[in-house]
C-alpha cells in the first residue's frame, strides 16, 4: 500500500504546525483506486457534485479536517488488473501475499509524521465504501487502540480475509466484542443489494453494542449520507478522550501475531483460525485459539505467548494460575516482570483461564460458564433459569460470594436477579446454589446481553457481560431428510442445484453412533441444507464442530455464504436417544433472502460402524507429524507412516 490521496482544509497552514486537525481514514470499494472517481456511479464521491456534491472534498472545505484516502490496490507492477481490492474476497481469492490490515498502522505512522496531524486514536476514525467498509470494520476492530471511531457504507459483512496460506471466513456478525471501546456506524440505502446481510448483522449488533448505530437512506449501493457520517466523526472527536480500555476488554484477531491496546500476542498457529482474548485485565483473562467463530473447534495444540505492556511492578514476581476449562487440568506457576514491568505469559489455544496475582492477592472470580437450564437458548415469553458457574484463580478463598444479573436492554423481565454460591477454593468452580429467573418479552430479538456483578460479601468484585442466544418456537418440520454420507441433489447459491455426498456414514438415512450428518428440508420443491441448533450432550463429543459452507455469490454478487451443520453423533448414544433440535435456512428472494426456521426430532439407532475421520495431516518444522482426526468416541492410537520419494517428495499416511 505506497498510494494515497490526501485532502487537507483550508485552514492547514504547511507554516504553522502547532495548529493540528483530526484524521478520517477512508477506503474505496470494488473497482476503485485512491486517485479520483471510478467508473461506475457508486464510486463518485469525491468532489464537485459527485454524490449530490455530498462528497469528501465539499465536507472538508468547511470542516478542520484531514481525510485520507488509501489504496486498495492488490496487483504487482505489470500483472493483469484486478477490481477486487484488498485481497479478501469469497473461497479462494485471497490469492497474493498482501495483508493491508497489516500495513495500515504503518500509513498512520506516515501521515502523523508528514502531516499537522492530531496523533492519537480520540482524533482518529476510519470509514469506508463497500468492499472498503468492510475493510473499515476489519482494520477498525483490529486496532481499537488507533481508531476512537469507526463507518462503513454499504459495507460487505463477510468475506474471506487473513494470509494466503490460511484464509479464514471473516464475519463482523461474530465480531462485536472487538468494538466494545469504539463508536460505530452503518449507513446503507433501502435499495441496497446486499442490505439482506446489513439487517441480519444489525440485528445481532444493536443488541450488544451500545454506540453501534445504522442509518437507512433512500439509495442504492452507495456513499449515503457521507456529510451526515463524518458530521458523527466530528462529533466523537469533541468526546471526552478515552485512550484506555474498558476495565475489562475483549478482542479476536485472524493473525497468528498481533498487538492490541499494547498487549503483544504471538502464536505458531499455521491452520486456519482465531486467536480470542476475554475480559482482558492486569488481574488475567481467558484465551482460546478457535478454527471458526462462535464456536469452532478449539486448537489446544497452538502455542500463545503473550506479552503484557508494563503495567506491573517492575522484577516483581507473580504466581500464574492456568486453569483449562475443558480439561480441569492447573497448572501454577511464577514469573517475574521484566525491568520495564511487562510480563510474558505462555499457554496454548486451548479454553484457558490465565489468573496474575501477586504476592498475598486475595481472590479472584470470573464466570467459568454459564447455561440456560432445560434449552439452549432463551424461548421468548417462556421462563428461563440462567445458571452459572464462578471460577476462583486467585491466591486466597472466596466466601459469601453473590452475583447480581441485569439485562442491558429493556424487554426482558427479571424474576430472581440475585443468587448466592458457596464458597470457592483457590482454582475451584462452584455452581450457583440456586438460578437466575427470567422472561424475555420480547419476540423481536435474536439474542440477549446481560451484565453480571460479581460481589464478595457487600464488596463488587468485577463485572461481565455474557450474551445469550434468542429462538423463538418454530414450526415442526415434516418434510426432512438425513443425509448420512449419501448422495443427493441439493438447492445451491440459491437458485441452483448440485449432487454431492453430504455426511459420513453408511448412507442408510437412519441416523446411527458414530455417523455425522446434515438435515435436509425439502422446500419449494428442492432439497435445502441446514444450520442446526441444540443443546444435546451426544452430539459432537469433545468439543468437535463441523460446518460447510453454501455460496451465495452466484446468485447476490455479495460473497456471503450459508452456513450449515454437519453434527456428529457419540459412539455411546444409547439406542432410541431422541435428539430435539432446531434448523434454518435460506430461500432466495432477489436481492434479499427469506429465513426459514423449523424444529424437528432424529432418533439415533444402530451401532457405530463410522472409521474415524481425517481431516489434515502436516509435518511441522521440527518434523513432528500432527494429525486432525474426528471420530464418534476416543481415539486411542494413531500410526503415521513416512514415504519420501526418488524426488524427495514426503508423503504421510495415517491409519
Amino acid at each position: 500500500m505506497r498510494n494515497y490521496r490526501i485532502f487537507l482544509p483550508p485552514g492547514y497552514d504547511e507554516k504553522n504546525p502547532k495548529k493540528r486537525f483530526p484524521v478520517i481514514y477512508f477506503l474505496h470499494g470494488w473497482d476503485q483506486r485512491y486517485f479520483g472517481s471510478g467508473q461506475w456511479e457508486y464510486a463518485s464521491y469525491d468532489m464537485g457534485e459527485e454524490n449530490h456534491g455530498d462528497n469528501i472534498a465539499n465536507f472538508v472545505a468547511t470542516h478542520d479536517v484531514i481525510v485520507v484516502k488509501s489504496d486498495g490496490y492488490n496487483k504487482s507492477p505489470g500483472e493483469e488488473y484486478d477490481r477486487r481490492p484488498y485481497n479478501v474476497g469469497n473461497i479462494n481469492q485471497v490469492d497474493t501475499h498482501r495483508q493491508f490490515p497489516v500495513y495500515y498502522p504503518e500509513l498512520i505512522s506516515f501521515i502523523d509524521e508528514n502531516y499537522h496531524t492530531i496523533a492519537n486514536r480520540n482524533h482518529r476514525a476510519i470509514s469506508g465504501l463497500s468492499m472498503g467498509g468492510f475493510m473499515a470494520f476489519l482494520i477498525g476492530g483490529k486496532y481499537p487502540h488507533l481508531f476512537s471511531t469507526i463507518g462503513s457504507f454499504c459495507g460487505a459483512v463477510e468475506f474471506y480475509a487473513g494470509s494466503r496460506s490460511m484464509p479464514v471466513e471473516y464475519r463482523h456478525i461474530d465480531m462485536f466484542k472487538n468494538f466494545t471501546d469504539t463508536k460505530v456506524r452503518l449507513n446503507y440505502g433501502d435499495k441496497d443489494f446486499i442490505r439482506a446481510y446489513q439487517e441480519d448483522f444489525s440485528r445481532i449488533w444493536t443488541q450488544v453494542l451500545d454506540d453501534y448505530k445504522k442509518f437507512i437512506y433512500d439509495a442504492e449501493h452507495s456513499t449515503c449520507g457521507l456529510g451526515e457520517m463524518f458530521d458523527f466523526f466530528m462529533d466523537a472527536f469533541h468526546d471526552v478522550p478515552n485512550s484506555k480500555p474498558s476495565s475489562k476488554w475483549n478482542h479476536i484477531d485472524v493473525y497468528p501475531e498481533f498487538t492490541v491496546w499494547y498487549y503483544h500476542v504471538n502464536s505458531d498457529r499455521d491452520t486456519p483460525g482465531f486467536t480470542i482474548l476475554e475480559n482482558v485485565d492486569t488481574r488475567g483473562w481467558r484465551s482460546s485459539v478457535r478454527e471458526f467463530l462462535p464456536d469452532g473447534q478449539l486448537l489446544p495444540f497452538v502455542n500463545v505467548t503473550l506479552t503484557t505492556p508494563p503495567i506491573y511492578e517492575e522484577n516483581s514476581v507473580y504466581f500464574i494460575n492456568k486453569i483449562n476449562l475443558v480439561t480441569s487440568e492447573i497448572t501454577q506457576s511464577e514469573t517475574k516482570s521484566d525491568d520495564e514491568g511487562r510480563l510474558r505469559i505462555v499457554t496454548d489455544g486451548g479454553l484457558n483461564e490465565i489468573g496474575i496475582n501477586e504476592a498475598g492477592a486475595k481472590s479472584n472470580l470470573v464466570i467459568a460458564s454459564f447455561e440456560t437450564i432445560n434449552a439452549g437458548w432463551i424461548i421468548p415469553g417462556n421462563d428461563t433459569r440462567l445458571s452459572v458457574k464462578l471460577l476462583n484463580k486467585g491466591l486466597s478463598g472466596a466466601k459469601n460470594v453473590s452475583a447480581i444479573i441485569t439485562p442491558t436492554r429493556d424487554g426482558t423481565k427479571m424474576k430472581t436477579s440475585e443468587i448466592r454460591f458457596p464458597d470457592i477454593p483457590v482454582n475451584n468452580i462452584r455452581n450457583s446454589i440456586l438460578p437466575f429467573e427470567f422472561s424475555v418479552i420480547s419476540d423481536s430479538v435474536e439474542i440477549v446481553q446481560f451484565e453480571i456483578i460479581i460481589k464478595e460479601g457487600n464488596k463488587s468484585i468485577s463485572s461481565q457481560k455474557i450474551e445469550v442466544p434468542v429462538r423463538k418456537e418454530a414450526p415442526e418440520v415434516k418434510d426432512f431428510m438425513i443425509a448420512d454420507g449419501r448422495y443427493v441433489t441439493v438447492a445451491s447459491a440459491g437458485v441452483d442445484t448440485v449432487t454431492m455426498i453430504l455426511g459420513k456414514g453408511n448412507g442408510d438415512g437412519i441416523a446411527n453412533p458414530g455417523e455425522s450428518f446434515v438435515i435436509l428440508v425439502k422446500d419449494n420443491g428442492l432439497w435445502r441444507r441446514t444450520k442446526l441448533f441444540f443443546s444435546d450432550n451426544y452430539l459432537n463429543p469433545s468439543g468437535i464442530n463441523q460446518r460447510e459452507e453454501d455460496s451465495w455469490f452466484a446468485y447476490d454478487k455479495v460473497g456471503a455464504s450459508f452456513k450449515y451443520s454437519i453434527p456428529l453423533i457419540s459412539s455411546g448414544c444409547p439406542q432410541g436417544h431422541k435428539v430435539e433440535m432446531q434448523c434454518e435456512y435460506w430461500l432466495p428472494d432477489y436481492p434479499l433472502h427469506t429465513i426459514k426456521r423449523g424444529k424437528l426430532t432424529i432418533e439415533v439407532s444402530g451401532n457405530d460402524s463410522t472409521p474415524p475421520i481425517v481431516r489434515w495431516v502436516k509435518v511441522d518444522g521440527d518434523n513432528t507429524i500432527v494429525a486432525n482426526l474426528w471420530d464418534g468416541s476416543k481415539i486411542n492410537d494413531v500410526k503415521a507412516r513416512f514415504f519420501l520419494t526418488r524426488d524427495s517428495t514426503k508423503y504421510v499416511v495415517v491409519s
